[in-house]
């Protein structure tokens, strides 16, 4: 009996440091926020969050917005992942683009995050990825960063408290990176529940 006492009290042990080496992956961060290079703060609720797109990043129109919901919709990826654009900000003299995204699934939001990763990865096998992890403002962001067709991508994943699991992405071309960088991390900055 006290054989087994011990055995379960070793195996509790080492469930609880699993469970809190996968915590700790999420780094903590913080962002210095720079209003001057921020529009106005955007509200969606359907993704439960709020945030300031860069400056200069202007909404585009339902119209634009109902096209490209209407090309996405035909496309599901093989782990049955679906996209919902909510809104685009565009700076169209530049080609920069944000979108805002939720992503829906039947299995859980970390299932359907990973599943989604690794789709993703494997359908752009040719591309590097610069992957992370951080929390911030109560989320724990998934984080990934390619460049394609001489465009890079910064693509924030995270879920909020509701398990609704948004994405946003920015998109510019590769030339104009380091120039708008610190508008993107003050964007990043921002991103906050509602």
């Amino acid at each position: 009996m006290k054989k087994i006492i011990i055995i379960l009290f070793i195996v509790v042990l080492i469930l609880a440091c699993e469970k809190k080496q996968v915590s700790t992956n999420f780094a903590e961060v913080s962002f210095t926020v720079d209003k001057s290079l921020l529009s106005e703060e955007y509200h969606c609720t359907n993704a439960g969050i709020s945030f300031y797109p860069p400056i200069n990043w202007d909404q585009i129109s339902l119209q634009l917005l109902n096209s490209i919901k209407e090309n996405l919709s035909v496309s599901i990826d093989t782990t049955g992942v679906v996209i919902i654009p909510l809104n685009v900000f565009m700076d169209m003299e530049s080609s920069f683009t944000c979108f805002l995204s939720t992503i829906e699934s039947t299995f859980m939001a970390d299932e359907t995050i990973n599943n989604y990763i690794a789709e993703l990865k494997m359908s752009n096998y040719d591309l590097k990825f610069n992957a992370g992890l951080f929390s911030y403002n109560g989320f724990d962001f998934h984080q990934l960063i390619f460049t394609k067709d001489e465009l890079i991508t910064i693509k924030l994943i995270a879920a909020n408290s509701e398990q609704k699991i948004f994405m946003i992405d920015y998109i510019l071309p590769v030339r104009f990176y380091e120039k708008e960088l610190r508008s993107i991390e003050s964007s990043i900055g921002t991103i906050k529940k509602i």
